[in-house]
């Protein structure tokens, strides 16, 4: 009957929480654990288990992730453990020499789903990621939203990750990264990080950024459109994120 086989659910993902999931299948299947019912014993383990700093840290998951989880789930039990790995997984960012122009695109297109199975969007994507870049480099990056218009974006020190992306406005218009790029490059600049779909307005990006300095382009659906050629300095890494 019903009652017997949602008591089976409830048993069968506790006892496969209590024989050691791994971290991301923990963080993957919140939404499952609530709808079989696992008691709030069991999830006080997941919890414990998610906001391990070396749990973590060796997980190697980064923080869009965490964001994806957190927009899955309905039951607040999960919501301040989910802030705290989102922040602690800063760590699994990189901490850039010199100084960073991170460009995050908020055009229209951006607003497209990353995948047919997920909600979120190439936006918030993007949002996540310029800023865990920024966050964890703070004091030698600019990190700047752009489309058809563009703005740098001022993260306050203790910010959770959450709220930073809640900092980004909507849809900018249409993409106009070399403008965007002319107008806040300096020449001190060590490397230019563009998030991106690479459904660039008017001139291609690359050509308003110096020979000298590196663009890193990160095409959040592949190759499709871009616009970038891989030579000395210009590296386009396309089809998502990944470490």
């Amino acid at each position: 009957n019903t009652i017997s086989a949602a008591t089976d659910k409830k048993a069968a993902w506790e006892k496969q929480i209590l024989s050691g999931m791994g971290y991301m299948a923990l963080l993957r299947n919140l939404r499952n654990f609530d709808e079989a019912g696992v008691s709030d014993a069991i999830a006080k383990l997941v919890i414990e288990k998610l906001t391990d700093p070396d749990q973590v840290r060796r997980s190697r998951q980064f923080p869009f992730r965490f964001l994806s989880a957190a927009r899955e789930v309905n039951n607040l039990r999960w919501a301040y453990p989910l802030e705290q790995a989102l922040n602690l997984s800063l760590q699994n960012v990189p901490e850039l020499k010199g100084s960073t122009l991170i460009l995050v695109d908020r055009s229209g297109s951006m607003f497209a789903p990353l995948s047919e199975h997920g909600g979120m969007s190439q936006a918030d994507v993007a949002a996540i990621f310029g800023s865990a870049l920024h966050m964890r480099n703070r004091e030698n990056s600019l990190l700047i939203e752009y489309g058809s218009s563009s703005r740098i974006l001022s993260l306050p020190a203790g910010m959770s990750l959450l709220n930073a992306v809640k900092a980004f406005g909507g849809n900018l218009g249409w993409t106009n990264t070399y403008q965007t790029i002319e107008r806040h490059r300096s020449s001190k600049l060590s490397r230019i990080i563009l998030i991106t779909d690479e459904q660039h307005t008017g001139m291609p990006p690359h050509l308003a950024v110096p020979a000298d300095i590196p663009l890193y382009t990160f095409n959040l659906v592949g190759y499709k459109a871009a616009g970038t050629p891989t030579t000395r300095n210009r590296v386009t890494i396309g089809g998502g994120l990944t470490d």
